[in-house]
């Protein structure tokens, strides 16, 4: 029969867990916890309160709500996530999250479109981009912002 072998330092904390098969290490550094009334309220609160200051702007904002909303939900959902899981949630740490993802996702996006022959999906990746470098970091800020008056304060301290 095998049994699971530890590996335990002189101060008697576990490192290492070895069952054979694969190594798993310790965790990196802390975790927190997300607030999910307060995740979800920001999520979908942050492109309406940007719409909302923004719309004498041509009403760029509020367009960018329908053309742009379902590729936040889709792209920041996940990001923001991981994010807030391993970080603090810091609104400027939640601005340049914002900013790659945009970033990223551009690259990406422009890079398939020029594969696929005959194709306009490099042009329209770009003048989403274009639009999303703008919009991302104010929907970003807009996110933190509101999730960090939320958030409870068990979800603030790393576990």
């Amino acid at each position: 029969m095998i049994f699971s072998r530890l590996e335990i330092s002189e101060m008697t904390e576990i490192t290492v867990k070895y069952d054979g098969i694969f190594w798993r290490a310790a965790r990196p550094g802390p975790r927190y916890l997300i607030d999910p009334v307060a995740f979800f309220i920001a999520l979908f609160g942050a492109p309406l309160l940007v719409a909302l200051l923004g719309f004498w702007a041509l009403f760029i904002p509020v367009f960018a709500l329908v053309f742009g909303g379902p590729i936040y939900l889709l792209l920041a959902t996940p990001a923001l996530l991981i994010h807030l899981r391993f970080r603090k949630g810091d609104t400027n740490g939640i601005i340049t999250l914002a900013f790659a993802v945009v970033i990223g996702s551009a690259i990406a996006g422009c890079a398939y479109g020029l594969l696929v022959p005959n194709s306009d999906l490099a042009a329209i990746v770009l003048f989403y981009g274009f639009f999303g470098l703008i919009l991302g970091p104010l929907w970003g800020w807009a996110f933190g912002w509101i999730y960090n008056r939320l958030r409870s304060d068990f979800s603030r301290v790393p576990h």
